[in-house]
């Protein structure tokens, strides 16, 4: 059985990080998990692993997402069908929507739908000295000392990102259920500007985010209501109807609400609970 934990940053990476975690894979199991968008992007590093593992993710379509041995993941717009072979432990680190460009100041929509090696990402001699310090880690806690040292040096990107912030407060105060226009006359600014910030700094366009966030507050509500009816997952979270809601369903988690029992709902749920 696959294994999943998640534990703090320091709080004062709270703007930035939502939080740390953990995911192994025990030995002799072949593993298939389905991660649907859940509006955060991430860090993936393996700091154990038996000879001959393997790890990949994939589109639906066959098109490798997440194929490098440690990687950066953006924003993800459809599910990815991951495979997991050998006895493996990938650390996770969990940012914030605006996190990622924050901290390091890359173009998200270059991330999107993708996934990008760690040593490219951070540079050969950063990624290479984090990499080794948590594997060679005896612990957890130290670990996490590991990565908030790591995360506390970056130098902030120097970028006013209130529109953006706005942006995303609105669309999460509303659980995703609000229109590009009424977030454009609420902030008072052009809607081809905020499009343009919202994909640079957060990946994808304010309207697919809100989506995404839509769909997340219905799966977290459905979790929290086991035996929910659909009709009240549908009013409970902003769907004009059940046919609606149903769409949102097939198309990030490729089943209808009736089929979630073929899925890994454990996995599920610890990836939409950030």
């Amino acid at each position: 059985m696959i294994q999943y934990t998640f534990f703090p940053t320091d709080a004062r990476l709270s703007e930035y990080l939502f939080s740390y975690g953990t995911m192994e894979i025990p030995a002799g199991i072949t593993s298939q998990l389905l991660s649907p968008p859940n509006g955060l992007t991430g860090f993936l590093i393996r700091v154990k692993e038996d000879r001959n593992t393997s790890v990949v993710g994939k589109d639906f379509e066959g098109k490798p997402i997440a194929h490098q041995p440690n990687y950066v993941i953006g924003q993800t717009t459809s599910p990815i069908i991951g495979y997991g072979v050998g006895h493996i432990t990938f650390l996770v680190v969990f940012f914030q929507p605006l996190g990622m460009y924050q901290l390091f100041g890359c173009n998200m929509a270059s991330l999107a739908n993708k996934s990008e090696d760690l040593i490219d990402f951070l540079g050969r001699e950063k990624a290479g000295m984090l990499i080794e310090k948590l594997k060679n880690a005896d612990d957890r806690e130290e670990q996490t000392d590991i990565l908030n040292d790591f995360f506390l040096s970056q130098k902030l990107v120097d970028d006013d990102c209130s529109d953006v912030k706005k942006a995303l407060q609105l669309i999460h105060s509303s659980q995703g259920n609000i229109n590009v226009k009424s977030i454009e006359t609420a902030l008072g600014v052009n809607r081809r500007s905020l499009e343009r910030h919202f994909k640079t700094k957060i990946g994808i366009s304010p309207k697919v985010y809100a989506q995404v966030y839509r769909f997340k507050c219905a799966m977290n509500f459905l979790q929290a209501n086991p035996g929910t009816t659909w009709a009240s997952l549908t009013y409970n979270n902003g769907f004009f109807d059940q046919p609606h809601m149903i769409r949102y369903f097939k198309e990030y988690l490729k089943v209808s609400p009736n089929n979630l029992v073929t899925l890994d709902m454990d996995f599920i749920n610890y990836l939409l609970k950030h």
